[in-house]
């Protein structure tokens, strides 16, 4: 069984937090910094709907002076005119809608490429502890689906509401015009639809919320198998983790149709009061033309006139509906947006940069020199992770010298992760100093920060797209050359040579065309373009086995050798080419004696204070 480490039981710490409740005007507010910039189109899009209202409006009119003046009378020299006008209104209605769509589209899809990229980057940099409240899939739920919502918020519902409202007072208004009384009738019955639509909305709302948050649970369950498929085969349990799918996807099936079925309802219960508001105008409408009291075009116009007022009235209804719904999703990027991010920019002073051995940052070549090595120093550091008592790293003293190889090893759980994730400032220590040279890296930048060192984690972290767009990623701006001189120096040319396509050859998802030791040594090749004078290797051997290991830790030596290296590892397959041996303990580092290495030294506990 694994051992639960401090970054999982803060997890479980803020896990434990639900997230708070928007209301749609709160939700508004939140999101509206998007709509920068954007909010003329919103304002034009909304005039070129209400000149289409307008046009409507006449043509209504007209079509009511052609059945009275000259349907009724029959002088058909007295329809060239109104027709001609009937024509050029409709095509300047046409013309305005169109217009209308394409503003709101625009807005639309802008306001939803500034939400995503936003949420997208947040998510990237999301500190470690609050990245595990999420599963991978319910992220990618996050990041698409609940996404998509929001715009019902804003750029369409806001177009939408503001068309349907000022469309609502037109149509009423030329219909009190046209008969006060038959008007007076209808409008008594309409508020009925906006009562249900009230009432139905706050129904849809709790409904969406536990759909979406199903749909989130689906997409973690599903990645969760596809990436462990092999595993769960091995093991038997094929039908198990389908059932445990196939429950989560009758809750999602019973929250879609308690959606369903609100929304349904709501739409029938508009269409029974539209019926009976009809009606009743159609009724008295009636018993006006046969008292003498009312005209034939004037009972067609006022039934034309409610044919598009009372779909306004539902537009606004079903808006209310569907904007409630949506505050459910936007709480679902909410509070992703709030989850705590690592270390901030805010303490970085560009004076107290040091100097960018290779220039600029994140770029390298892989055939230049070795940059020169930095010395690394933590002083008193003390960390605990966010919502844990318990300290990580207590008052830890470490000091590896410019170009020494040090192994850092230690039980599960001891911090050893978690001296990576300080080190590339995902946080900051909670007390002492981390230092690179004579800098504290606190008084440095992230980007300059990260820009000294390269990091080969434990799990290859590989792309879609070919090797050599892999190995390049290290390093953006690097040539052919490079990659190629990369490859070689991780001793993976030989199999990317027998590929089909060599360099580029197409990595499939997460690299799982390619074996454990090939993965790996592309992300060596990778770590080697980005030339970086502190080198970090995270279990760089773990699952491989005796004869891969054997044939990357001579690439892996030579590379160590040129640099500042921190040798993260339980392996005892890999101590020998390391100077040192650390172990991490109780919060502290100590010395252990290190036999066949390149340097022995004692065993006695590094001083602490």
């Amino acid at each position: 069984m694994s051992v639960p480490t401090d970054v999982d039981r803060a997890t479980e710490t803020v896990g434990d937090t639900r997230p708070p409740t928007l209301s749609v005007i709160a939700t508004a507010r939140r999101f509206a910094p998007l709509l920068a910039g954007l909010r003329w189109r919103l304002v034009a899009a909304i005039g070129c709907h209400l000149l289409q209202v307008v046009t409507t409006v006449i043509t209504v009119a007209v079509f009511a002076h052609i059945v009275d003046d000259v349907l009724v009378t029959g002088d058909l020299d007295a329809l060239v005119g109104p027709l001609m006008i009937w024509v050029g209104a409709s095509l300047t209605g046409a013309a305005a809608s169109f217009a209308g769509s394409m503003l709101t589209g625009g807005v639309t899809e802008t306001l939803l490429l500034r939400l995503r990229d936003r949420l997208y980057a947040h998510t990237q940099r999301l500190a470690p502890h609050a990245r595990r409240r999420f599963g991978t899939g319910d992220l990618v739920s996050r990041n698409t689906g609940d996404v998509e919502a929001v715009d019902s918020l804003l750029s369409s519902g806001i177009v939408t509401g503001s068309v349907a409202g000022i469309s609502l007072a037109v149509y009423g208004a030329a219909a009190f015009v046209t008969n006060w009384q038959l008007a007076t009738v209808a409008a008594v019955l309409a508020p009925m639809l906006w009562l249900i639509a009230r009432r139905f909305g706050s129904i849809v709302k709790s409904a969406a919320r536990n759909e979406r948050n199903a749909a989130g649970q689906i997409s973690s369950l599903v990645a969760e198998g596809i990436a462990n498929s092999l595993a769960i085969v091995a093991d038997n349990q094929v039908t198990r983790d389908r059932r445990r799918v196939l429950r989560q996807s009758r809750r999602w099936r019973d929250a879609r149709m308690s959606e369903v079925r609100a929304d349904a309802a709501f739409g029938e219960a508009v269409t029974i009061v539209e019926v009976l508001c009809m009606i009743a105008v159609i009724a008295l409408g009636a018993w006006q033309i046969s008292t003498g009291a009312a005209d034939l075009g004037t009972l067609i116009a006022l039934t034309g006139y409610l044919g598009y007022l009372y779909p306004q009235i539902q537009t606004l209804g079903g808006l209310v509906v569907e904007v409630t719904s949506a505050t459910a999703s936007a709480e679902r990027v909410a509070e992703v947006l709030d989850a705590p991010m690592g270390v901030g920019e805010s303490g970085a002073e560009d004076a107290e940069r040091p100097e960018d051995h290779t220039g600029n940052p994140g770029y390298a070549l892989a055939h230049t020199a070795a940059p020169p090595p930095v010395g690394l120093t933590l002083t008193g550091v003390c960390f605990a992770y966010p919502g844990s008592a318990k300290r990580v790293l207590d008052d830890a003293q470490l000091d590896v010298a410019p170009g020494e190889v040090v192994t850092v090893t230690g039980p599960s759980g001891a911090g050893k992760s978690t001296l990576t994730y300080l080190l590339l400032r995902l946080y900051d220590p909670d007390a002492g100093s981390i230092r690179l040279d004579d800098n504290d890296i606190r008084r440095m930048s992230l980007e300059m920060v990260r820009a000294q060192m390269s990091v080969l984690h434990q799990r290859p972290a590989l792309l879609r797209g070919t090797i050599a767009d892999n190995i390049a990623f290290g390093g953006p701006g690097v040539t052919r050359a490079d990659i190629t001189a990369a490859a070689h120096a991780a001793g993976a040319m030989e199999f990317i040579d027998a590929l089909p396509g060599g360099l580029d050859a197409e990595i499939a998802e997460r690299g799982e065309n390619l074996s454990g030791g090939q993965q790996q040594r592309i992300a060596f090749a990778r770590t080697i373009v980005r030339n970086r004078p502190l080198l970090i290797l995270d279990e760089p051997t773990t699952g491989l086995d005796d004869e891969t290991v054997a044939g990357i830790l001579e690439p892996l030596a030579a590379v160590a050798s040129t640099r500042t290296t921190l040798l993260i590892t339980h392996d005892p397959r890999v101590l020998a080419i390391a100077d040192r041996r650390i172990e991490l303990r109780d919060g502290g580092f100590e010395e252990r004696r290190l036999v066949g290495s390149r340097a022995d030294s004692g065993g006695q506990p590094m001083a602490r204070s």
